[in-house]
């Protein structure tokens, strides 16, 4: 088996997305996170997992053949009035995405599934799961910085 490097990654994510991603890379790096690569269907899984908590904080993900964010929003109540300042489709994005059945109902998952985030967001109380595409952005030029923020808060507050 092939050893994957991170180069190979940043190939695929391709040029318009190398600063941004080399930036958050250095970012998590100095804020105790380890990273992982590995191959899937659609491209890379680059996972990054906060050493003293053992927890994932984000991954890319690719669809589309294009590159996505997923942030792991464990502490969104600390800073969830920034989200709502948000542009439009990203706000519409988490709205959209999947419900977590185990905060609304403690026996519709698994017991071993750790529940999602729940947040206000636009005065509307979401629910949502930590897996279903709630929080997976697209980079593009509008989602970066706002992406940046939201990873920043978020190790601000596993500190």
């Amino acid at each position: 088996m092939a050893t994957i490097h991170f180069s190979d990654f940043l190939s695929a994510a391709g040029a318009s997305h190398e600063a941004f991603i080399n930036q958050l890379q250095s970012y998590l790096q100095e804020n105790n996170c380890i990273w992982k690569i590995k191959e899937a269907a659609n491209g890379y899984v680059v996972s990054y997992i906060h050493k003293p908590t053992k927890r994932t904080v984000a991954n890319y993900v690719f669809r589309k053949k294009m590159p996505m964010l997923r942030v792991y929003a464990d502490n969104i109540l600390s800073y969830e009035e920034n989200i709502s300042k948000w542009p439009e489709t990203m706000k519409d994005t988490i709205k959209k995405g999947g419900n977590c059945s185990r905060l609304i109902d403690p026996t519709a998952c698994n017991s071993r599934c750790l529940k999602g985030f729940d947040f206000i967001l636009d005065g509307e109380r979401q629910q949502k799961c930590r897996c279903h595409m709630s929080f997976t952005f697209f980079l593009d030029d509008e989602t970066k910085p706002y992406l940046l923020e939201i990873m920043e808060r978020e190790m601000q507050a596993r500190k």
